[in-house]
């Protein structure tokens, strides 16, 4: 592994469930973590290498991306790693709100953060997206699919367009997975732990920490040459050909 003493990374939406155990990994891996959410995380920072700035990116804009790009250069120094793992959590369902958030924001600090970025070394974007961006679940609305539709699409367009430039873009596609906020819910309900048993090739559900760990893959050396690409994290399921699910 490089060396990692003055590398930071910015993780948008990190103040609870994937995000929170994202900026864990990172800080156990040395980083100076910072993260972009309306709330600040309620975990304590041992190493005093974490940061946070409060966005309600419902409402950001392109020339407030560019001031927090200014101020986390100034305070933390130039990213080496972005990651955006932020949902929409508007009581409201609004295709509108859910694009601003999902999509248009994430542009919007791609685009801020990029002339800020570390000058060498290895250097990624990395999203979470979803199954649903390329399957039809009952469980989302409409705007869901199509918000997680576009940014693997935007994925797929920064790797293509910050290759010259030696940085990689890269997403996840995790299943349903087991996180503290609410794995209780799964874990104390046998017919669907059962489901997931009978359904997933792996016969369980994944862990949020599993999901990291795909995450702290493609934002590491180790995947160097890995861009422009979507990791299904699912245990198998998107290998089946649906008759036989049926």
């Amino acid at each position: 592994m490089m060396e990692t003493e003055s590398l930071s990374v910015v993780i948008v939406g990190g103040s609870a469930g994937l995000g929170k155990v994202i900026a864990y990994r990172y800080l156990k891996d040395g980083f100076r973590v910072v993260i972009i959410s309306r709330n600040k995380p309620g975990f304590v920072d041992l190493n005093n290498a974490f940061s946070h700035y409060s966005e309600d990116l419902s409402s950001i804009t392109a020339e407030r991306a560019h001031e927090l790009a200014y101020r986390i250069t100034q305070n933390t120094g130039r990213p080496s790693y972005l990651v955006f793992c932020q949902r929409y959590r508007g009581a409201e369902r609004s295709l509108a709100a859910e694009l601003l958030v999902g999509v248009t924001a994430t542009e919007m600090l791609v685009e801020a953060l990029i002339p800020h970025f570390a000058e060498d070394g290895d250097r990624a974007i990395i999203a979470v997206t979803s199954v649903y961006a390329d399957f039809v679940g009952s469980s989302q609305p409409s705007s869901y699919h199509i918000v997680k539709a576009g940014l693997n699409a935007l994925i797929r367009y920064y790797a293509v367009k910050l290759g010259a430039n030696g940085i990689r873009s890269n997403a996840i596609a995790p299943l349903t997975y087991l996180k503290d906020e609410s794995k209780h819910v799964y874990l104390n309900n046998e017919s669907t732990l059962a489901k997931y048993k009978r359904l997933v090739p792996l016969q369980r559900m994944p862990l949020a920490e599993e999901c990291a760990n795909v995450i702290r893959f493609l934002g590491s050396e180790q995947a160097a040459f890995v861009t422009g690409q979507v990791v299904y994290v699912d245990g198998g399921v998107s290998a089946i050909w649906p008759e036989e699910l049926a």
